[in-house]
C-alpha cells in the first residue's frame, strides 16, 4: 500500500486516528503512537480534544498485568498497547524461530533455536508489560526507563541497522524459497549453525578494536 500523501512511496505505518497509510516523511510519532499531519494538526488546534482526551484515558487505564498476560499470546500484548506494526513484527519473528526450530529435526542447532524461540516468547510479554507501565506512568507525569528501553539503547549503538536487517530478511526469505523447492533443507542448519557464533565473535572483535584505536 502506498502513502496517502505521496502516492509513489510505499507506506511504513498507519495513523492510529484516521488509519491513513503513511511513508517515513509523513509519520509523526508521539509517545510511540503514529499520527498523520492532518490528525496531529487537529489535535494541536483543539479540534480533536475529545479524541485526544479519550486516548489519554485509554493510556492512563492501561493495565500492565493485563498487558503481560495478553503478551503471552504472540502479538496480542502489542495490540493491547496499540502498537500494531510491532505486533506484526513479533508474530513474524516468533513464527520464523518456531519454523526454523521445527525444521532442524534433532540437530544440535535445534536446542539453540528452541531457546531463542522460548526467550523471545517471554520477551514479548515483558515488553508489553513495560510498555503499558511506562505509558501509565507517563500519563501521571512520571518518566520511567525500563529494561526494554536500555536494551533498545544498546541495540541502537549498532550502525547500519536497516541495512543489516534488510540483508537478514532477504537471506531468510531466500532460504525459505529454496526449502520450498527442495534445493535447501533447513536441517542443514544443524551443521552450519556455528557460523552464527563465528560472525558474532568477529563483530565483537571489530567493536573492541575500534574502541582500542
Amino acid at each position: 500500500m502506498n502513502c496517502a500523501y505521496h502516492a509513489e512511496v510505499q507506506n511504513v505505518a498507519f495513523c492510529i486516528r484516521c488509519g491513513r497509510p503513511l511513508c517515513n516523511e509523513c509519520v509523526h510519532q508521539v509517545r510511540a503512537s503514529v499520527y498523520c499531519d492532518s490528525c496531529l494538526g487537529d489535535i494541536v488546534e483543539g479540534k480533536g480534544s475529545t479524541a485526544s482526551a479519550t486516548a489519554r484515558n485509554v493510556v492512563a487505564n492501561t493495565n500492565p498485568g493485563a498487558a503481560f498476560a495478553l503478551g503471552l499470546i504472540p502479538g496480542v500484548g502489542a495490540i493491547y498497547n496499540g502498537e500494531f506494526l510491532k505486533a506484526a513484527a513479533h508474530i513474524l519473528i516468533f513464527g520464523l524461530l518456531v519454523t526454523i526450530n521445527g525444521g532442524l529435526n534433532g540437530s544440535p542447532a535445534e536446542a539453540l533455536f528452541g531457546m531463542l524461540a522460548f526467550g523471545f516468547y517471554f520477551y514479548m510479554a515483558f515488553e508489553a508489560y513495560y510498555t503499558a507501565k511506562k505509558r501509565k506512568l507517563q500519563a501521571e507525569g512520571i518518566e520511567l526507563e525500563t529494561p526494554v528501553d536500555r536494551l533498545h539503547q544498546q541495540l541502537g549503538g549498532f550502525r547500519n541497522r536497516e541495512l543489516w536487517g534488510g540483508v537478514v530478511l532477504v537471506v531468510i526469505g531466500c532460504l525459505f524459497l529454496l526449502d520450498n523447492f527442495g534445493i535447501f533443507q533447513f536441517n542443514w542448519i544443524g551443521r552450519l549453525w556455528p557460523v552464527i557464533l563465528i560472525v558474532a565473535g568477529i563483530g565483537m572483535l571489530k567493536r573492541f578494536r575500534k574502541r582500542g584505536i
